[in-house]
């Protein structure tokens, strides 16, 4: 996994600033849509940070 996790840390932000302005705006379905986005890309976060530690144990 070589894409630093701060790309991710921002993706996650920027994804959740836009699922809560679609869901103020009444567009439920693309702000759902977004919050699906933001929550798998805090899934792969932590499967990075899982993956770094355990490759930092084994060396």
């Amino acid at each position: 996994m070589n894409m630093p996790k701060y790309i991710d840390i921002a993706l996650i932000i920027f994804l959740t600033f836009f699922a809560v302005q679609r869901f103020m705006t009444g567009q439920t379905g693309i702000g759902i849509l977004f919050t699906i986005l933001a929550l798998l890309n805090v899934f792969v976060l932590s499967v990075k940070i899982k993956q770094d530690k355990k490759e930092k144990t084994e060396v």
